[in-house]
């Protein structure tokens, strides 16, 4: 599975679950960064032509789509349809960190909202349908 495309829609499934309530907050973000660093960066060994780790293009994506104005539905239904093309190539251990980055953001800012619940529970019905 190549990097790049999938570091791209996890930052459009994250940018959903910050979107779902209309406003994108300070904490959604910060968690989003914090998650880029700690999370996938570490775990991803390579970088794009200038050098840089290809976990950036998750944050990179995720400000584009808040720069646009995008729904939070199109970047979900991107992310979906990306899994579904991509179903067999997510082993375990990316997966839970799908779950992991998901959960973070949406619980970022006031807890779990109604609509970030909605994606949430259709994000585990898909990843957990992988066979």
């Amino acid at each position: 599975m190549e990097a790049r495309l999938f570091y791209k829609e996890l930052g459009r499934l994250l940018y959903a679950i910050a979107a779902a309530d209309g406003r994108i907050s300070d904490q959604e973000v910060a968690a989003l960064k914090r998650i880029v660093k700690e999370e996938l960066v570490p775990q991803e060994a390579s970088t794009d032509h200038f050098g840089t780790d290809q976990a950036y293009i998750t944050e990179f994506e995720f400000e584009v789509l808040a720069d646009r104005g995008a729904t939070s539905e199109e970047a979900f239904d991107s992310f979906i349809t990306y899994m579904a093309r991509h179903r067999t190539d997510l082993v375990d251990e990316r997966r839970e960190l799908i779950f992991r980055a998901a959960d973070i953001v949406a619980r970022a800012f006031h807890g779990v909202g109604k609509k970030e619940m909605s994606f949430l529970s259709e994000l585990h019905r898909h990843l957990d349908h992988h066979t």
